[in-house]
């Protein structure tokens, strides 16, 4: 082998080993963008990722379409004008329907945690909701049990995501009440204790069947507490569990 074929070879190796680590480098940012994009669809909640996919459509469809169909227009192409309508129309309609859907769920959901009655409650247990899907998985709703006027009630609060990481089972979250509807304070998920919380985590409990608590007096402390008729509550201030049977009787 002479020395141009030792140069040319050289040469081909040194082109292999340059074009390797650039695929390498834009494989790496590739992979770094999608791990980025996957950490902020994740922590969206699926009815802003709608409204925002939608808008991006319909300003895509404006843009492309607009242009096409001024393009058709100036040069009397018939078929960009054709093109640039069907765009439009595309894009627009299907833009302007999901940015519609998330917007109107985002708005019914400020209205109730505006308008509505807010309890704290626990997390009690989890629901798919197969009415909205992400990426082909349906999202996921929270059974909620909270206390009013005494009697656990029960709520089912859409949260627009699919991973149950950011909703521990038995964790407290707010919620808010109106007219039937229940919504979830942003950001109200903590690990806080509830007074009530041994009743709204336990599985025998039915909130249909239970209608009314009774007003006693722990018999260490003295403390009122209201405690649901054959039920237990742990007093807020000594820890003692009071239990109320079904006739009443405290013990």
């Amino acid at each position: 082998m002479n020395r141009n074929q030792d140069s040319a070879g050289i040469s081909l190796l040194y082109c292999y080993y340059t074009i390797g680590n650039t695929a390498k480098g834009i494989t790496k940012r590739h992979r770094q963008f999608a791990k980025l994009m996957k950490g902020v669809l994740q922590g969206m909640n699926t009815f802003r990722f709608l409204k925002y996919f939608g808008l991006l459509f319909v300003f895509l469809g404006a843009i492309i379409g607009g242009g096409l169909l001024a393009s058709g227009i100036g040069g009397g192409g018939g078929s960009l004008i054709f093109m640039g309508l069907m765009f439009i129309a595309l894009f627009c309609g299907i833009g302007g329907f999901f940015a519609w859907f998330g917007i109107d769920h985002l708005r019914r959901e400020e209205r109730i945690a505006d308008e509505g009655t807010v309890y704290m409650g626990k997390i009690f247990d989890y629901k798919e909701d197969g009415q909205v899907l992400y990426n082909g998985m349906p999202t996921l709703s929270l059974v909620v049990r909270y206390m009013k006027d005494g009697v656990i009630r029960q709520a089912v609060v859409r949260t627009g995501q699919v991973d149950t990481a950011a909703f521990p089972r038995g964790s407290t979250v707010s919620v808010s009440i109106l007219d039937g509807e229940a919504a979830l304070i942003p950001g109200s998920v903590t690990d806080q204790k509830l007074p009530d919380e041994e009743n709204l985590m336990n599985p025998d409990l039915d909130p249909e069947g239970v209608h009314s608590s009774l007003g006693v007096s722990c018999p260490s402390c003295g403390a009122g507490l209201m405690v649901p008729y054959g039920m237990a509550a742990v007093c807020p201030y000594c820890g003692r569990k009071v239990t109320v049977r079904e006739d009443g009787t405290v013990r």
